[in-house]
């Protein structure tokens, strides 16, 4: 069994080998893995999603008039993880659109993700607009330093941001605050923000200071309208379904 970078027997899970005799060290072999595996950790990308693919991506699961649709998303994705050193000059990130829940939205915005994390050496960072939310209140009850602004600073810093949902959140004058401050700073430092939402940038609730700036930072990609997520479990449950009556 190979083993994990924390458990290498040549540099003991440091990453880097010492030696004593000339008092100087060197990365180990498993060095890069170590890293990619730190990256990884950092992402937060939930479990379901954690080893997908754009190539994996299948297009073929969409009924005929919104597998075209799924075949340009897909063909966008790969031409832009491929030009990622030019978006990332320009600062630009993405808007996966579409009006229906379970479009695989989430999916390939993830799957983006994991290829800057393992082709781009990309530091990526994926929640969801409501868990952004709900942290921020929560450093409001912190007795300890842990403030609004020192999270906030963390995902201004972030270079891959993957914020997830944008659109669920009720608006207020607070959350229209903090998601501007938010993409404000991202957009003026070139920071590259993935963004999914079941609403258009025009229909969305904000104000048009932060449309604006999604209209800047992002380049949007239409997505199938079809809830595939309902399609595929239903498939999965008949399938398991024929497998117990038949006696797995």
């Amino acid at each position: 069994m190979k083993n994990s970078p924390s458990n290498c027997p040549k540099c003991k899970g440091m990453g880097w080998i010492l030696d004593v005799g000339t008092n100087t060290a060197s990365k180990c072999v498993c060095y890069e893995e170590m890293v990619q595996s730190n990256r990884l950790k950092f992402a937060m990308i939930p479990d379901e999603f954690k080893n997908l693919t754009v190539n994996s991506f299948d297009t073929s699961i969409y009924s005929n008039n919104q597998k075209e649709i799924a075949i340009r998303a897909k063909r966008i994705v790969g031409g832009y993880i491929n030009n990622f050193e030019e978006m990332q000059q320009q600062g630009k990130g993405l808007f996966f659109f579409s009006k229906s829940r379970g479009s695989g939205k989430t999916r390939l915005a993830v799957s983006t993700g994991n290829a800057l994390i393992m082709h781009k050496s990309q530091r990526v960072r994926f929640i969801t607009t409501l868990d952004l939310l709900s942290k921020i209140k929560e450093t409001y009850s912190n007795s300890d330093e842990y403030t609004e602004q020192s999270l906030l600073n963390e995902f201004y810093e972030i270079p891959v941001l993957i914020l997830d949902d944008i659109g669920t959140e009720n608006v207020s004058p607070w959350v229209t605050e903090i998601f501007f401050k938010l993409l404000d700073t991202r957009m003026t430092y070139r920071r590259i923000t993935i963004i999914t939402s079941n609403l258009s940038i025009e229909d969305l609730k904000h104000d048009e200071r932060i449309k604006s700036r999604l209209r800047r930072m992002t380049i949007t990609i239409d997505m199938p309208n079809e809830d595939i997520r309902r399609k595929l479990g239903t498939e999965e449950n008949n399938d398991l379904i024929n497998r117990l009556i038949g006696g797995l």
